[in-house]
């Protein structure tokens, strides 16, 4: 496992912090009131905001000895307030978090241990109800569970089904048949391209090059948690690189500004009717469902595809996204009380009806409800997408460095670098791996 030599190799884990939100306790009052601070991230549009308040609402109705305040936090905020709180020992008590958050913050010493949660899940059916064994396992870290799921944030590709239709073409289900189709559907004359992806130097680009490298059989790590992506699984990383960067640099059916584009230009561009494929968030659907309800009725989810690996290699990257405990909180049973209401089948249905396919349950009854079966975008994100997500330590487990890989964009920067001609894709992940062995410890 994880060694860290001294406090400055943990406070490196603590980088690469992308959003997150938080809960913090005031000091008990002396009639045993617990007050906790609550800052978000995730959740700050109107819509989840009010979403999030109704549910707070239940809790304080539920738990009269426990007071929270929310303070939304805005992302481009969140690293230098959380180590600004490190440095000062004011850490908040509760997070809600981005990935590997609570990894990097337990290598810096800073959470409570979750096992206990864990352990009553097991008890009361809980755990057996999670869709993933990966969703709380990648949270596994020297024999301690320091944070626990809440939510799963997939990464779905969209395309237009009458366009297809209209090409006679059938949903592509391997990599052949996708280049092939998008190929076929790129009609730049009438504004329509063949795919739009995000391939400048953000996080969203990594996650769907993280598909394509499990489809090709590659990873960042192995099952026990050694970092590969450079050496034994350099060869799959670089075919799924070239795969994924060949759309723009020789097919050209990619817009020609995609070596800038993050999350929103792919969503809108496709919103606008002006792409057959679209990589994109669960957010998306509620996109189309606002923007363009016509595009919606014309619009499918592309069933995970099968690339080079076989059916082995059918899966997807996506976020299981934890919450967890400061160690030195004044109020933990407060904290994890609450941790404990907010993580139960059924709590958190406003905030999927408030931005529908944004936010996804961790719980299998949550996912298979009415409210999914009678969306049929939703319906085939769950039946096309849910099953076959994973997490980017795949096929190992919790690493903290895997947080900064994350964070710090390690391996968008390959194709990013790919697209613009800066470099090849077997130059691109080898010196990708290079920055990657930085991170890890001895």
């Amino acid at each position: 496992m994880v060694g860290f030599k001294d406090f400055d190799r943990r406070q490196a884990v603590v980088a690469g912090l992308g959003g997150l939100f938080m809960l913090t306790a005031d000091n008990a009052s002396a009639q045993a009131q617990a007050n906790l601070t609550f800052w978000t991230v995730r959740l700050n549009t109107p819509e989840l905001s009010a979403a999030l308040k109704a549910i707070l609402n239940d809790f304080e109705a539920q738990n009269p000895g426990i007071k929270i305040k929310h303070e939304p936090v805005s992302g481009n905020l969140v690293y230098p307030k959380f180590l600004t709180a490190i440095r000062g020992q004011t850490m908040p008590d509760i997070a809600e978090a981005y990935s590997y958050h609570p990894l990097q913050f337990a290598a810096a010493d800073q959470m409570e241990p979750m096992d206990d949660i864990i352990e009553l899940w097991k008890g009361n059916g809980l755990l057996a109800d999670i869709f993933s064994e990966y969703a709380y396992k990648k949270f596994l870290w020297r024999d301690h569970y320091w944070g626990v799921p809440y939510n799963l944030d997939i990464r779905p590709i969209y395309y237009r089904k009458d366009l297809l239709e209209a090409k006679g073409l059938k949903p592509p289900r391997n990599w052949d048949e996708f280049q092939a189709a998008a190929i076929a559907l790129n009609d730049p004359a009438n504004g329509v391209f063949g795919v739009v992806f995000p391939a400048g130097n953000f996080h969203i680009a990594q996650h769907f090059y993280m598909s394509f490298m499990f489809q090709a059989g590659g990873s960042i790590l192995d099952k026990d948690g050694n970092l590969v992506f450079g050496t034994t699984a350099k060869d799959a990383n670089v075919k799924a690189l070239t795969y994924l960067t060949d759309f723009a640099t020789k097919h050209k059916v990619t817009p020609p500004g995609i070596a800038s584009y993050n999350t929103d230009e792919p969503h809108t561009l496709y919103v606008q009717g002006r792409a057959a494929f679209g990589f994109g968030t669960g957010g998306l659907i509620s996109r189309l469902m606002k923007e363009n309800p016509a595009l919606a009725e014309k619009t499918g989810i592309l069933e995970v595809l099968e690339g080079p690996a076989g059916p082995s290699g059918k899966l997807t990257a996506a976020f299981y996204n934890p919450m967890f405990v400061w160690k030195h909180s004044p109020a933990k049973d407060a904290a994890k009380t609450f941790v404990k209401w907010f993580v139960q089948p059924g709590r958190l249905e406003r905030l999927y009806q408030a931005v529908p396919g944004q936010h996804w349950p961790i719980f299998k009854r949550d996912i298979n409800t009415d409210r999914v079966k009678s969306n049929r975008l939703l319906k085939e994100a769950l039946d096309n997408v849910v099953p076959y997500s994973t997490d980017f330590a795949y096929p190992g487990f919790g690493r903290p460095e895997m947080g900064v890989i994350d964070g710090e964009k390690m391996f968008a920067a390959p194709v990013n670098e790919v697209v613009v001609g800066a470099k090849t894709p077997e130059k691109a992940v080898l010196d990708a791996h290079e920055a990657m062995k930085k991170v890890f410890s001895s």
